[in-house]
Order: C-alpha cells, then sequence, then structure tokens
C-alpha cells in the first residue's frame, strides 16, 4: 500500500473523496433566524432516535443553535443547490432565508420541499478542536415520497442514481 505523509493538505484530498449528503441546519434565537449549510450530518441511534452534526465554533450558529436548543436539519433536493450556496457563505447571513420558500413549526424554520426534514432538541454538544459535535434527539420527521439528496463529492455537487444491485446482507 502506498504511504504519503499525513498533512491537511492529504486529508483535505481524502475527505473530497467521501459523498455527502448537503444539509442546512436551521434555528430561531432572540427572534432571528440562524441556518448553515453543513455535509458533517450522519445518524447516531435509533434508540433514542438521535443525529449529529459537526458544526465550526466560529460559525454564525453555533451560539444560537446551542442556547436555543430547538433546531431543523434540511436535507436539501438535488434541485436545491441555490439554496446550499445561500447559506455557505453566498450571502449575507441576513438574507440566506430569502432563498427558497421557508416556514416554520413551533418557532423553527425549516424548508418543507426538502428531501426530508428532522426537527431536533439538543442533547449535548461536545467540543473537539475547531467544530462542535451537536446531538440531537430527533423528535419529528417530514420526508418526501421521492429519493433524490443534493451530494456533495470532491468539491462539487453530484447526483446519484441506483444501480440496481441487491443491499449488502
Amino acid at each position: 500500500m502506498l504511504s504519503q505523509d499525513l498533512s491537511t493538505e492529504h486529508f483535505r484530498q481524502s475527505m473530497r473523496r467521501v459523498a455527502s449528503t448537503v444539509c442546512v441546519i436551521s434555528c430561531r434565537h432572540d427572534g432571528r433566524r440562524y441556518g448553515i449549510t453543513v455535509t458533517s450530518v450522519t445518524p447516531l441511534s435509533f434508540a433514542p432516535i438521535s443525529i449529529l452534526a459537526c458544526v465550526n465554533r466560529n460559525s454564525s450558529i453555533n451560539m444560537p443553535l446551542k442556547e436555543e436548543g430547538h433546531y431543523c436539519i434540511n436535507v436539501l433536493r438535488a434541485s436545491q443547490a441555490d439554496i446550499s450556496n445561500s447559506f455557505s457563505g453566498g450571502r449575507p447571513a441576513e438574507t440566506r432565508f430569502d432563498i427558497g420558500e421557508w416556514t416554520e413549526k413551533e418557532g423553527v424554520p425549516y424548508l418543507p420541499s426538502a428531501q426530508a426534514n428532522l426537527f431536533c432538541e439538543m442533547d449535548r454538544a461536545i467540543s473537539y478542536a475547531t467544530h462542535d459535535i451537536i446531538i440531537g434527539r430527533v423528535e419529528g420527521v417530514a420526508f418526501a415520497s421521492d429519493v433524490d439528496p443534493l451530494i456533495y463529492q470532491n468539491g462539487a455537487y453530484a447526483l446519484t442514481s441506483p444501480m440496481g444491485l441487491q443491499k449488502a446482507g
């Protein structure tokens, strides 16, 4: 097996080979909506039903998310790259919610047209290096009947398609 020196760039290049679903985490705190695009969302457990997301501690949503405790993970559709771009710094924070038709459920902003919505209550935040690992208990879900998520791989958006193979047993 070939070996390369471990460096930030080598790690970054290795992670570009990992395909990730694109999500927007959204919350409301002190009357203001916050949102950020993330690709670091992972189901954690079925008992209790929980999910984790990694959020940079310097992001505008980090403190409001932890202080409010209720948020939504909006799993974006392949057709929603414009929303992803908006929430990943493509627009000023105060105008990010101008892209897409956002609404609220119990004060939490969410995108009904997303591939899926996971309404969460933060259970805990674990700090590690530059990020906080946010563990949320899923309190409610909504999802589309079709499966067409927005994927990010190798620094670009990508699409998925079924391969027609049997599931791994």
